[in-house]
């Protein structure tokens, strides 16, 4: 049977099927499956206050496990690595952002924090209370976090099956050159898939190509993030890079040396890490007034830190596990009081 590489994103919207991407090499071009094409479909998501179920968590991993093995049966495959775009577990209680997350800070790419246990278990808290009230649910705190729960349950059941790697698609764009037009922007996923064409071979400008669409469900730029992922799953061990300390606390990316042999994108890549060993990481920033990412939510950046933080700590935040306003505030200067 011939190999297989497969690529998730984690989405959990309610009703819409998981994007999964299983892509071959052929003659060196990594060519994404049509799985639209075979009659059987991957689990639906059921939404942010039901990935809080353990059960339907894993009742999700489970079938999307038993899916992947449908398909690549069917197309005679046999996984070989598997790479998910979620955090892979945790963060630890004693550290203040994963080490992946302080290396992806350092390339100036934004992320979100992933919680610790803890934290979740106070996440958790904080969504019952707002249920509770009476508040609608797509105004749920901590959205931007909760989906990870599904990503760390999927890392457990889907190891069964092949050597799972935490993949970060923003990242692997942003190595290529290619991360400056969001994929949400007008022709955002295309000017992505075209660029990273130049490395994978795929898609051609033939028209009888397999087009983007007929290779997973979901949206566009979710079936975009599944076949990056499965581009970084194909590649061997000397032909990929981390961002953080692997191999559990690891975003793998294209190593620039597997790259360099296609003709390069126009714009300027960032070097993706030169070994697969733990680099010692700088803070962001140091110095006030420069610019600086939040490390709890990895999403808003301070343009002239300290300025803003705490009316961003007090009510926009989404890495807080408080609720008041003061509360917040507090919290954010006790993890992070290094960067004060």
């Amino acid at each position: 049977m011939r190999s297989a590489y497969v690529g998730i994103d984690v989405a959990i919207a309610k009703g819409k099927h998981l994007p999964v991407v299983v892509s071959t090499l052929e003659e060196g071009r990594l060519i994404p499956r049509p799985l639209k094409r075979l009659g059987v479909a991957p689990p639906r998501g059921s939404g942010n206050t039901k990935v809080l179920d353990p059960a339907w968590r894993r009742s999700f991993a489970i079938e999307t496990k038993r899916y992947l093995l449908q398909v690549c049966d069917r197309l005679g495959l046999t996984p070989m690595r598997i790479a998910i775009d979620a955090p892979s577990s945790p963060r630890a209680a004693h550290d203040r952002r994963r080490a992946a997350e302080l290396a992806l800070d350092h390339a100036g790419i934004s992320c979100y924090t992933t919680p610790s246990m803890a934290e979740f278990e106070s996440i958790r808290d904080a969504v019952n209370r707002h249920l509770e009230a009476g508040s609608p649910e797509n105004r749920i705190p901590h959205a931007n976090q909760l989906w990870m729960l599904a990503g760390f349950e999927l890392f457990r059941e889907l190891a069964e099956v092949a050597g799972c790697l935490e993949v970060y698609p923003q990242a692997t764009v942003r190595v290529i050159g290619c991360g400056c037009r969001h994929k949400s922007a007008p022709n955002g996923v295309q000017e992505q898939l075209t660029a990273a064409a130049r490395y994978t071979g795929w898609p051609t400008e033939n028209t009888s190509e397999r087009v983007l669409e007929e290779i997973a469900w979901g949206a566009p730029h979710d079936r975009l993030d599944a076949y990056l992922a499965s581009w970084v799953a194909s590649l061997s061990e000397n032909d990929r890079s981390a961002f953080g300390k692997p191999p559990d606390d690891a975003i793998w990316v294209p190593r620039q040396a597997a790259i360099c042999g296609r003709h390069a994108p126009a714009s300027e890549p960032i070097a993706a890490p030169a070994c697969h060993t733990p680099q010692s990481q700088t803070r962001q920033s140091s110095a006030s007034h420069a610019m600086l990412v939040c490390p709890a939510c990895g999403k808003h950046s301070f343009k002239r830190w300290p300025w803003g933080w705490d009316a961003h700590a007090a009510h926009t935040c989404s890495g807080l596990t408080e609720t008041e306003p003061g509360a917040r505030k507090k919290e954010f200067r006790q993890r992070f009081a290094e960067y004060f």
